[in-house]
């Protein structure tokens, strides 16, 4: 049971014996049967004396002084601050404005502090005066006809008529507050009656209280998501002590004699984190526990931590059911084969990528090596010893896909598994999640990704508990995300949280120099038996399916010692053939000037204007590269005599003046 001890100046100070009773009794309502109080008179104090109790209250400001000679830790001494009741604010408000009252008190000074109170609370209608005893006889008094007094009416003096008595003011709620505080019993016991105590009183903050019952009502709510967790959960200051700590969390850090935590052993957590990095785990009562720390930032100011503990063999047992399923990435930078000034570019932006924890944003044409870049992103990030998984969402219907992404509980839907299933976004926790194809996304799944980004929380399908992840996010698409923006098929408020790190893998056609490295890569000691033409003709083909699609030809040579036969549908003068990219502006230039309001331009008349100008364009190729521009929104296609027609996007790469972006 904890002791307080509440200070007086002497006996002679109590004019009216039941003050004391009636701060007692405020006290007890609150604090019941946690607490013992005890009067003293320091008047009665030896020299040298010193008090010994869990808190001490002093009564006014002169004893709150005083004090400091007789307590060897003045912190534990709160000074009680006084309000009036509800129904007594009723009574003064009722007053008639303008009149003067003599404001009665003990003496003088204490006067002057219900004055202040009362102007505080609101009270400043009335014309108020302090009563000064030594002044009685001078005659200062004998206008006034109305008095004021909290239970000292033997103060009042006689030829006065009106007095009204309200009472002997109540501790204040702030002291109350306080006391809870350091005694260290902020239970729901106490809160109740505080908040219960809290409603009688006219306070000079009602922000404060208000305060008060609105930050419990939020702890309240944090206590009952993170109670059904088995993972400790604190939250601290920015010197790591703790404001916060789940159940499970009490458990282990308790003392041994009591319900407070143990301040000495989670002292270790605060030395331990400069070293989370080389090693994960904590060692607590003989248990291992994997330690995250996550800083909580007021714009660049860090105040406090979010820390949760988890035993290993539950994190361990995770790590091991990625490994069966294959969430590893497998690709390096050093495994990027190139020789071209693009990619080369390309992999100096990603490696600085990789030391930083932001989301990023890959742009290229399906078949370019955007999972290889993000693996070789991971592998190269602090994230490296930790899960990578990978999600096509082009390839699954958007029901599968979400239950696949955020997991369910057992019985969520007709057909789901009976244990449940844990989804891909916890499977990922502390590592990598690539979401590849991401403009596919439905904008049902795309609002629940957001909230995904912002929070770095999930909630499986049929559950209502919430669950913190710690993922890094790299999204890949083929796609112009900012014209998807604009025609409202992609949320601006998605794209943006994506696009921090954006990075740019050019399309196999603009980086000539990769084929022949990519070529000896793929077919081995199988390249030495290209002829020449075979040579000349691959430099030369446009490759709409980019990297995939070069190492399928490769594949079909290995296999068939030739490649298939659409590389040679149609025949090309030697030394006539155009690289891809003047093909493909070639082919831009012919759409232009064949476009018109009315109608567009058809395939099969493009494909026979460019045989008439000696182009080496297969109708396979050709239906692939149109199909290319119309994604990065150089053209339109459409049906009947709309035919294929120029955009402005289009019109403008075809100026001399173009640049080309760095992003869609």
């Amino acid at each position: 049971m904890k002791k307080v001890i509440i200070l007086y100046r002497s006996p002679k100070a109590l004019s009216n014996t039941g003050a004391d009773e009636f701060i007692h009794n405020n006290l007890r309502a609150v604090f019941e049967d946690y607490v013992t109080f005890e009067s003293c008179f320091m008047a009665d104090l030896e020299e040298n004396q010193m008090l010994y109790a869990d808190a001490f209250l002093a009564v006014d400001e002169r004893v709150f002084q005083k004090a400091k000679e007789y307590i060897a830790d003045f912190s534990n001494v709160i000074k009680i601050n006084r309000s009036i009741e509800q129904d007594v604010l009723k009574t003064l408000q009722d007053i008639p404005a303008g009149t003067t009252v003599l404001v009665v008190n003990d003496s003088y000074s204490t006067a002057i502090n219900t004055i202040n109170m009362f102007y505080e609370i609101g009270i400043s209608h009335l014309n108020m005066v302090p009563f000064d005893g030594k002044l009685t006889n001078t005659g200062i008094y004998d206008g006034l006809s109305l008095a004021i007094t909290p239970a000292e009416k033997h103060f009042v003096p006689s030829h006065i008529k009106t007095v009204i008595d309200i009472g002997y003011r109540k501790v204040s709620f702030d002291t109350m507050f306080r006391l809870m505080k350091l005694l260290d019993l902020d239970n729901n016991v106490i809160n109740r009656n505080i908040f219960r105590y809290v409603r009688s009183l006219a306070e000079p903050s009602p922000s404060f209280d208000a305060n008060y019952t609105y930050e419990y009502l939020k702890s309240e709510m944090l206590s009952y998501v993170t109670n059904s967790s088995e993972e400790c959960v604190f939250l601290t200051d920015q010197y790591m002590h703790i404001i916060y700590a789940n159940k499970k969390a009490e458990e282990i850090f308790r003392k041994t004699n009591g319900n407070a935590l143990d301040p000495d052993q989670f002292a270790q957590l605060g030395r331990y984190a400069d070293n989370a990095s080389k090693n994960p785990y904590i060692t607590l009562h003989g248990k291992n526990y994997h330690y995250d720390r996550y800083p909580i930032q007021l714009i660049d100011e860090v105040i406090g931590y979010y820390i949760i503990l988890k035993e290993e063999n539950q994190q361990l047992s995770v790590n091991k059911i990625n490994q069966q399923k294959g969430h590893v990435a497998k690709h390096h930078f050093q495994d990027i084969v190139h020789e071209s000034e693009e990619i080369q570019k390309s992999i100096h932006i990603a490696k600085q990528i990789a030391l930083s924890e932001h989301t990023v944003l890959i742009y290229g044409e399906s078949g370019t090596g955007k999972e290889i870049f993000a693996q070789a992103i991971h592998n190269s990030s602090r994230r490296a010893d930790a899960p990578f998984v990978a999600v096509n969402c082009a390839a699954l219907p958007e029901s599968l896909l979400e239950s696949e992404l955020f997991g369910y509980e057992p019985g969520a839907f007709t057909g789901a598994n009976a244990k449940g299933k844990i989804g891909l976004f916890e499977q990922a926790n502390h590592g990598t999640i690539f979401l590849d194809e991401i403009g596919d996304i439905s904008p049902n799944l795309q609002s629940s990704l957001l909230r995904v980004i912002q929070e770095k929380q999930i909630m499986r399908i049929g559950s209502d508990r919430i669950i913190n992840i710690d993922i890094r996010l790299i999204a890949a698409t083929n796609k112009d995300l900012k014209r998807a923006v604009q025609e409202k098929t992609f949320r601006s408020d998605l794209f943006y949280r994506l696009n921090i790190l954006p990075l740019r893998i050019s399309p196999l056609r603009k980086r000539g120099k990769d084929i022949i490295p990519l070529l000896k890569y793929f077919l081995g000691t199988d390249y030495y038996n290209l002829t020449p033409k075979e040579t000349e003709r691959l430099t030369a083909y446009p490759w709409p399916g980019n990297v995939r699609e070069l190492e399928n030809f490769c594949t079909y040579y290995k296999t068939l010692s030739s490649f298939p036969e659409y590389l040679w549908e149609e025949d090309c003068p030697s030394g006539d053939c155009l690289s891809a990219t003047e093909v493909q502006k070639e082919v831009l230039k012919l759409i232009r000037q064949n476009t018109r309001i009315s109608h567009g331009v058809g395939r099969s008349t493009l494909a026979e204007i460019l045989k008439d100008q000696g182009v080496c364009l297969s109708d396979r190729a050709l239906r692939l590269m149109l199909e290319q521009l119309q994604q990065e929104g150089l053209i339109e296609i459409g049906k009947g005599r709309y035919g294929t027609r120029i955009t402005e996007k289009g019109a403008d790469l075809l100026s001399p003046d173009y640049s080309e972006p760095e992003e869609f």
